[in-house]
């Protein structure tokens, strides 16, 4: 599915109206509810304001297996008080990487 078609989806769904079959939904319908209709609309302006094709740019090392002097270290660091933010710097990785590996690792749950 192409991104457009996704937003014109995610659109229609926050009118309230089925984007499928075009029929109205019921009041108490999910998508009908305000908080859900708030996130709807919240992740639609998030994408009107990215650029086409726009890419986050990735870590040097986004991808790249763990070696056992890297879980080593990340726990070292880990344990004397780094933030992921720095973890995240130093490992040249995202920071969901270096929770996924911290909690792979035991360090956190």
């Amino acid at each position: 599915m192409d991104l457009e078609r996704a937003k014109h989806i995610l659109t229609v769904l926050s009118d309230g109206i089925h984007p499928i079959t075009g029929e109205i939904l019921p009041d108490n319908d999910s998508s009908n509810q305000l908080e859900v209709v708030r996130a709807i609309n919240t992740v639609l302006r998030v994408l009107e304001t990215q650029a086409p094709g726009s890419k986050r740019s990735l870590p040097e090392n986004n991808g790249k297996p763990w070696t056992e002097d890297d879980d080593a270290e990340l726990c070292r660091l880990f344990d004397s008080g780094f933030s992921r933010k720095e973890l995240s710097a130093h490992f040249k990785r995202t920071a969901g990487s270096i929770s996924a590996r911290l909690e792979k690792l035991g360090r956190i749950l």
